[in-house]
């Protein structure tokens, strides 16, 4: 009967163990599972910035491409849609180019142009891509040229950049508001000349901008009586010297005076 209790024990203590040793190896696993895991996301995320980095620099690169291939290029609104072929619609902008603009352009002078966007009611503008950067700056920096007529012309710009620049142009109508020279360029606004608040300014010792109240008769004569003779060394001379004869004639008219008298006296 000992014996058997004996069995009975040991088995339980090793039920006990094995469930010790069961739980132990759970909590093994699920450490191993999550610093796995762990090491992988750190890995998966070092990854991903360099992608993003990656796709940040090529996006760059592309918009720099992009924007290089429209450096040549011109959008004219306003033209006409009556041309039958491309050959009709580039003779109808050299011959706007030529009419309106003090340059001398050809048939070799342009490389392309075309509409910008589907047709439908309204005129679609034409992107002028020409064969020299020259020109196209010129022709735009004398864009005034077209001001009596029914034709204007813009920069050549991607969506993404009009989108900013649409965005920009309500802070460009503040900063003008508050005084602000400022300008659009690209995709970004300049500030010309900032006005600096009054808060940034040095204190300075500013004049008074009123009139002074004038001064009557009776107070200017009181201000004057008041202010003090000043004695210089000329004034001080002056009188010595106007004075001086006069106490020597005195000094010679007191013995004229005395001998009358005694003479008087002695008659």
């Amino acid at each position: 009967m000992e014996e058997i209790k004996d069995m009975f024990l040991s088995l339980q203590q090793d039920i006990k163990q094995q469930k010790e040793d069961m739980v132990k190896m759970k909590e093994d696993i699920k450490n191993i599972i999550v610093n796995s895991l762990a090491e992988k996301l750190s890995s998966l995320e070092l990854k991903n910035e360099l992608l993003e980095q990656k796709i940040e620099e090529q996006n760059r690169k592309m918009n720099n491409l992009e924007r290089q291939s429209r450096r040549k290029n011109l959008v004219m609104f306003g033209v006409e849609e009556r041309e039958n072929s491309y050959h009709e619609l580039e003779e109808m902008i050299i011959s706007i180019i030529n009419t309106n603009f003090k340059v001398s352009c050809e048939t070799n002078s342009i490389e392309a142009v075309r509409r910008l966007g589907k047709k439908g009611e309204k005129t679609r503008p034409v992107v002028i891509t020409f064969n020299t950067l020259g020109l196209k700056l010129k022709i735009q920096k004398d864009k005034y040229c077209l001001q009596k007529t029914a034709y204007y012309i813009k920069e050549d710009y991607p969506i993404e950049i009009l989108k900013k620049r649409k965005e920009l142009q309500a802070q460009l109508e503040r900063e003008k508001e508050a005084g602000n020279r400022a300008i659009i360029r690209y995709d970004k606004l300049i500030i010309l000349n900032k006005k600096h608040s009054p808060r940034n300014q040095p204190n300075k010792r500013y004049l008074s901008e009123s009139p002074e109240t004038p001064m009557t008769a009776s107070q200017e004569t009181q201000h004057v009586e008041k202010q003090p003779l000043k004695k210089t060394k000329a004034r001080n001379m002056k009188s010595y010297i106007t004075q001086t004869p006069k106490l020597v004639f005195a000094q010679k008219e007191a013995p004229q005076n005395q001998t009358n008298t005694s003479k008087d006296n002695a008659k």
